[in-house]
């Protein structure tokens, strides 16, 4: 973002050319197979291809941003080695652009775990960041994100006043394609924060301000400085981009119209019927959108149609605000319908829902603080080993000597064994034997280590007091090759497939969280593995 580019076109800042080939083929797949992505960057580093650094980098990548089994905690690990790392101190543009990189995805990270604070702090410091580097609109861009959860958390007067600083900020000056993008950004920004708020009529100014500047955008388009890396060059899908923006200002519209007092009935059919005519409008996401205008038009069906979709999407997963709105919508329309009863029973269960959300949110924030405290009490200790560290740096270089030459003996020793094993025609120790694999994996299945869902090929190298060597070497000899990936989602399977079959009483989360798996990652492992997924697989069970 700041090495060597024009009015903010990002390069990539730690792309050796070597490399280039292992990164852009990991990151085409790790959304939605992180698995193999991790396998790729593995191997890329074994044959050096990459450094450790880079590898380690990628790896946070696939766990902060995968979709089919992110692993936030992974990633933020890693992140927080790739700070302390040279490469990351940002004392060139280079190396800024470094930092920068790894800040984003210790806030992809966070935002996974929905920990707003964590994710604020990183936000400041990126922030900052690019505001030294010169990189104005960019860091107006992120003042707009950290604007929205300071409202979420509880300060609203503040996350506003900030909101419109921004807008201010990117509306002046000469126009350009990425103060115009970011801005819109910006109004979309306030816009979610009005529409929690219930200040609807506040939102169609700033819904009709987005669409003039796409309209604007469209008339004079030699008008606007060309300095955007985030919108794509190519004019077809440039194209694309103003009419989801358009579509997306109308959907605005028809939203706060339909939930304006007195509800103007006609302003929210015209703006219904543009927000259907669009690409965006026939899409899972658009029709979600416009829940709100089918609603104040009556148009039910529509609204049921969709309220289904998310329900299968939701599969046994229906502890959520989604779910307890969905409740609410069936209650109105059994009402509209003249069914009391039925509405009645629709709105008990939404009220039941959302007490247990209730109960839910004060569980966690009870954790939130227990492991905020946690982590102050951790900073203080290492504060105190800093300070007594400081006044010993004399005893910590001759003990880092003594290290060094402790591992360089110990090297040479080992290379002299094998040498001599070698030239005696020996095989060295083999790493294959059959009963520790056999240990190894009675223990993994006894000691019910594969539960745990961030568990990491390190956790068992530790435990088993094993190299990384031998246990490639166990699972490649008595595990048919697999990776320790597959070999750990293999035992899971397994695990899974007997609670489903002999605890029919299990919930299919109950079942995914028993095995260390998420509801969508088993899901699609087992679709995988035997055709159904858990719910086809237990109702077979039952017919059976």
């Amino acid at each position: 973002m700041f090495a060597g580019c024009e009015a903010g076109r990002k390069q990539a800042s730690y792309f050796p050319q070597a490399s280039e080939y292992t990164a852009q083929a990991a990151m085409m797949i790790y959304g939605t197979d992180p698995d193999r992505a991790l396998t790729m960057i593995d191997s890329a580093r074994i044959v050096g291809n990459i450094d450790e650094y880079f590898a380690d980098f990628l790896r946070a990548k696939v766990y902060a941003n995968s979709i089919e089994d992110p692993r936030p905690d992974a990633a933020i690990a890693l992140c927080l080695q790739l700070l302390q790392h040279d490469s990351t101190q940002a004392v060139t543009a280079s190396r800024a652009d470094n930092r920068d990189e790894v800040l984003q995805l210790m806030m992809d990270a966070y935002r996974r775990k929905k920990d707003d604070e964590q994710w604020l702090k990183y936000a400041i410091e990126r922030v900052q960041l690019i505001q030294t580097w010169g990189q104005e609109t960019e860091a107006l861009r992120s003042e707009a994100d950290i604007a929205l959860v300071l409202t979420h958390l509880g300060r609203e007067e503040e996350g506003m006043a900030k909101l419109d600083g921004v807008i201010k900020a990117l509306e002046a000056g000469s126009p350009s394609v990425d103060r115009m993008d970011a801005s819109i950004v910006a109004l979309k920004r306030k816009i979610s924060i009005l529409e929690e708020q219930g200040r609807f009529a506040e939102i169609i100014p700033l819904a009709q301000r987005i669409q003039k500047k796409i309209e604007d955008y469209q008339r004079r388009p030699s008008a606007y400085a060309e300095d955007s890396y985030r919108l794509p060059p190519i004019p077809e899908d440039r194209a694309r981009y103003c009419a989801f923006c358009q579509a997306q200002a109308w959907g605005y519209m028809a939203r706060a119209y339909a939930r304006e007092t007195p509800l103007r009935i006609a302003e929210v059919e015209k703006y219904v019927t543009l927000f259907e005519q669009t690409d965006y409008g026939r899409t899972y996401g658009g029709r979600k959108m416009i829940i709100p205008g089918w609603k104040a038009l009556g148009r039910w069906d529509e609204v049921l149609s969709v309220e289904d979709e998310m329900v299968a999407r939701m599969e046994a997963d229906t502890l959520n605000p989604d779910y307890a709105v969905i409740l609410k919508d069936r209650a109105e329309e059994a009402s509209a319908r003249g069914e009391h009863a039925e509405a009645l029973a629709w709105m008990s269960r939404s009220s039941a829902l959302e007490q247990a959300l209730h109960r839910q949110l004060q569980a966690s924030e009870a954790q939130k603080y227990a492991a905020r405290y946690h982590a102050d009490e951790q900073q203080k200790k290492i504060q105190e080993v800093e300070t007594r560290s400081a006044r010993k740096t004399l005893v910590i270089w001759i003990i880092a000597v003594v290290v060094a030459v402790l591992a360089v003996l110990e090297f040479y020793l080992v290379r002299r064994r094998k040498n001599g094993q070698e030239k005696n025609g020996a095989e060295p120790q083999s790493p294959a034997d059959p009963q520790l694999f056999q240990h190894i994996d009675h223990e993994i299945r006894e000691q019910r280590l594969y539960a745990k869902e961030s568990l990491q090929r390190q956790d068992i190298l530790d435990y088993f007091k094993i190299s990384r060597r031998n246990l490639s070497d166990l699972l490649a000899t008595y595990a048919e090759g697999k990776s320790f990936t597959n070999y750990i989602n293999d035992i899971r399977m397994q695990e899974a497939e007997t609670l489903l079959r002999e605890n029919p009483e299990m919930s299919l989360t109950e079942v995914a969280e028993t095995v260390g798996f998420s509801p969508a990652t088993m899901r699609n492992q087992f679709k995988n593995r035997y055709g159904l997924t858990p719910r086809e697989y237990r109702t077979q069970q039952k017919q059976s």
